[in-house]
């Protein structure tokens, strides 16, 4: 591999097609005009990708496994941010900017921490209604607790990339509020979900995201998610759910990101890393391989903001097995940090949910049994 400054590569490239026998491999969606055009047609090979962008895409099993254990301790750093959004915001002191600072602070002090990933977004109230709203000195606002909060980081480890996006409210959010946020929450979940054919495209499954809130008469005007990469780019392409992007498999990282944003009000956004894994399944005649999603990030999700009362019974159990399993991976990292007063939010906060369709399904049955039994007698 040969490094060089940006502006010394289109010289290298004419010197090196003046040679005998070469050829020169390049991805036509990434390669600037400028360097196209000073490669013979005769030594050109081209894809829709560079070769290096797709060996890249697919991470091996070293790679997926230290991308795993870098997200177990970037939860550390955004569940110990979250506990003190709850304690300082209603003291006023949290803005922003200062806000921002602090979870990246919370970051750097994580084992094999090189800094954060992109610039936070920290957006509070009618902020967060622009979708990648960046916070400065004219347009920071004092976060309060009556307002819902949006916050996308991600920090850079020598061992994995990680980018999340919570939502949260600290008071008493609106009917509409909680519907919505469930219905993003809801369409992450299906995604999530999913199980798919080997080689299916990312823009043929994002349907799936924005089925809940399409339901009722919402959207969202971004993409669904992104590649990410491994201590490199927190957008890596050609992975994800774009039209450009090329097909799902075995080894993938993507982002999976539902929002939605009400103008002058409030956004929302609740985005997680995702695995691509093999899935099991029932039948299997074709012999043709089956994918699924495999949730890496590990934060729990705002409980003032779910109502479970408008999610089906599989969308409940998913979010309670991702409760146990943040449970059984952050918090013997947690303790190991000796961070009691995180680990004890985190596993209040991760309590399980009752599943109030089946709950009224069970009353239901006991009225029947109660009313039969008092006509009988």
């Amino acid at each position: 591999v040969l490094l060089m400054d940006y502006g010394m590569v289109k010289q290298e490239v004419i010197d090196y097609v003046k040679k005998d026998n070469v050829q020169v491999w390049i991805g036509t969606e990434y390669t600037t005009r400028g360097l196209y055009e000073v490669i013979p047609d005769t030594k050109l090979i081209k894809d829709s990708y560079s070769p290096v962008m797709m060996a890249k895409a697919i991470k091996d099993e070293t790679e997926q496994k230290i991308l795993r254990e870098c997200h177990v301790r970037d939860a550390v750093a955004l569940i110990q941010y979250l506990l003190w959004l709850e304690k300082n915001v209603p003291k006023g002191t949290v803005d922003e900017i200062s806000g921002a600072s602090y979870v990246d602070q919370l970051r750097s002090k994580q084992k094999y921490s090189k800094g954060p990933s992109f610039s936070t977004i920290s957006a509070s109230g009618l902020n967060a209604a622009l979708a990648h709203y960046s916070p400065n000195n004219e347009t920071k606002r004092t976060l309060r607790v009556e307002e819902m909060y949006l916050i996308d980081s991600g920090g850079q480890y020598l061992d994995g990339t990680t980018d999340i996006t919570r939502t949260v409210h600290w008071g008493t959010p609106t009917v509409f509020q909680k519907e919505a946020y469930t219905r993003v929450l809801m369409g992450n979940i299906d995604l999530s979900r999913l199980i798919f054919p080997a080689g299916t495209s990312g823009r043929n499954m994002e349907i799936i995201a924005r089925r809940t809130l399409w339901d009722v008469g919402l959207n969202y005007g971004h993409g669904t998610g992104h590649g990410i990469g491994n201590f490199l780019c927190i957008h890596e392409w050609p992975v994800g759910f774009q039209s450009n992007n090329i097909n799902m498999q075995k080894g993938m990282f993507t982002s999976i990101e539902p929002g939605y944003y009400h103008d002058n009000e409030f956004g929302i956004r609740i985005e997680d890393v995702v695995l691509v894994v093999d899935a099991d399944v029932k039948y299997n005649f074709s012999e043709q391989s089956y994918l699924r999603f495999e949730t890496i990030s590990l934060v729990p999700y705002n409980r003032r903001l779910i109502d479970t009362s408008i999610m089906r019974r599989e969308q409940v159990d998913y979010i309670n097995q991702y409760y146990k399993k943040i449970r059984d991976l952050v918090g013997p990292e947690l303790q190991n940090q000796k961070l009691t007063e995180e680990h004890d939010w985190m596993m209040k906060q991760t309590e399980p949910f009752h599943n109030n369709a089946v709950m009224t399904n069970i009353s239901v049955i006991l009225l029947l049994i109660v009313t039969m039994g008092n006509t009988l007698l």
